[in-house]
């Protein structure tokens, strides 16, 4: 599969915007150009805001984040565009304040038959424990920022009536910050592609294939043994060269093949099933040194160790397969004022801890409709998280519990109060080690009404 590159710098959304309507034809006729502005500022206390198991104090952050969505549209043609900043600021705790930045572009253009999508996106955010699941969270011990670069085109025909081809790419490159401090986290690159045949079996029922293919990769985990330290040890009267093995690079392949089917029961009453199968075949490369400097003679506890440099290296190829099965199933049901979401599912995602990694997910959901203004909102959901390939690092499987529950006042037209409370909880198994943290939390948004013109 050809890689596309992903995006080097920061999108400039203006820019976006105008080369994505370079690329669509009809410009004759009236485009409507829209803005739309808004801003929140949240209110939160943890008790234990990095989800470790260490030593730990509660903070209070205050986080204010300005947002700008941009919009360009005709009849066949939609560019759109959005732009987030947010500063964060502790009290309780050191080293965490900091500033994210989140930069999303989407552009479709319709034919007849064809719909034809390009989207990426830039985001420079905080590892930390969040109001939505991610395989990075509670592996750091001090706070440290994730660059996401991403492109996703995309490419839908309508084959039949009833039948629509889709063909899909998503490229990721993530980068960690590098601080004095070692997080365990290494930059990965991760790449897929995916073909989906939907056929609909009748006006309640819709049959989906997909073959999906992800790709895996982290360029380097280890400094190279040239010029590091080498060991030599005395045994039964010779020096033999301890080589310290250090992992060079890692990726894997994943195929998998998913057959769904989705069902409307009713107006109010839906569901969706689909099961299928993956393999995975994953290669790291170990760097050993094979020669080094005469060692410099040490004598402990009667026993005689060299110190070299070593001068000489080789690689050596692991290569591993494993399979499994991949599933996923969910229930809605919207009742007069309450509706409620059931799903499981397992999926294979990259993580930073150097390997691809497969989630076993559980989540219930239900919203309900409290009065005109007021909302209430109840969230539970499981997540075991287990590496694929037996050269993983230690504490990687982890399962994790996270329950939240929140009201939502729309005072006005444009300005919303909410309030909550979030408990998420981390287990690793085969350890004593786990971490748990509490949060309450308010927040305050105010939407400006949307300008927009046609011209």
């Amino acid at each position: 599969m050809t890689a596309i590159s992903p995006l080097r710098a920061r999108p400039s959304i203006a820019l976006a915007l105008c080369c994505a309507g370079l690329l669509t034809p009809g410009w004759s006729a009236a485009t409507e150009w829209s803005v739309k502005p808004s801003v929140s500022l949240n209110l939160q206390h943890d008790t234990n805001l990095l989800l470790t198991s260490g030593p730990h104090q509660g903070v209070t952050g205050l986080t204010l984040a300005p947002h700008i969505d941009l919009a360009a549209q005709q009849e066949n043609w939609d560019v759109t565009g959005s732009a987030e900043v947010r500063g964060h600021r502790y009290w309780g705790g050191s080293g965490l304040n900091g500033n994210d930045q989140v930069y999303n572009f989407a552009s479709l253009y319709r034919t007849q038959r064809s719909t034809w999508q390009l989207g990426g996106g830039y985001a420079k955010e905080s590892v930390t424990a969040s109001s939505t699941f991610s395989p990075d969270v509670g592996l750091v011990s001090t706070q440290t920022q994730r660059t996401t670069r991403s492109t996703n085109p995309s490419w839908t025909w309508q084959m039949t009536e009833r039948t629509q081809l889709e063909l899909s790419y998503q490229s990721s490159l993530v980068s960690y910050q590098k601080s004095v401090f070692n997080t365990g986290l290494v930059d990965y690159d991760s790449r897929d592609g995916a073909a989906t045949l939907l056929y609909q079996w009748s006006p309640q029922d819709q049959l989906t294939a997909q073959f999906d293919r992800s790709y895996f990769k982290v360029p380097q985990t280890g400094l190279s043994q040239l010029g590091q330290p080498a060991f030599a040890i005395d045994v039964g009267g010779s020096l033999t060269l301890q080589p310290n093995p250090q992992e060079q690079s890692n990726t894997s392949t994943t195929d998998s093949f998913v057959l769904g089917w989705s069902h409307s029961f009713s107006q109010t009453l839906s569901a969706n099933l689909a099961v299928g199968t993956r393999n995975t075949d994953s290669r790291t490369v170990v760097q050993t040194c094979t020669a080094s400097t005469p060692p410099t003679f040490i004598l402990v506890n009667g026993q005689i160790f060299g110190i070299a440099t070593c001068i000489q290296t080789a690689n050596a190829t692991y290569s591993q397969t494993s399979s499994g099965y991949l599933y996923n199933a969910g229930l809605s049901k919207q009742f007069e004022l309450t509706q409620v979401t059931l799903s499981i599912g397992r999926q294979v995602s990259p993580s930073g801890i150097g390997t691809q990694v497969l989630t076993d997910s559980a989540t219930l959901g239900v919203n309900r409709k409290l009065s005109a203004r007021l909302n209430a909102s109840l969230a539970v959901a499981g997540y075991r998280v287990r590496a694929i390939g037996s050269n993983a690092p230690p504490l990687t499987d982890r399962n994790y519990v996270q329950a939240s529950a929140n009201l939502t006042w729309q005072w006005t037209r444009q300005f919303t109060i909410q309030g909550g409370y979030r408990y998420i909880g981390l287990k690793f198994p085969g350890s004593t080690d786990k971490a748990y943290d509490n949060a309450v939390y308010v927040n305050l948004a105010y939407a400006w009404n949307g300008f927009s013109i046609s011209r």
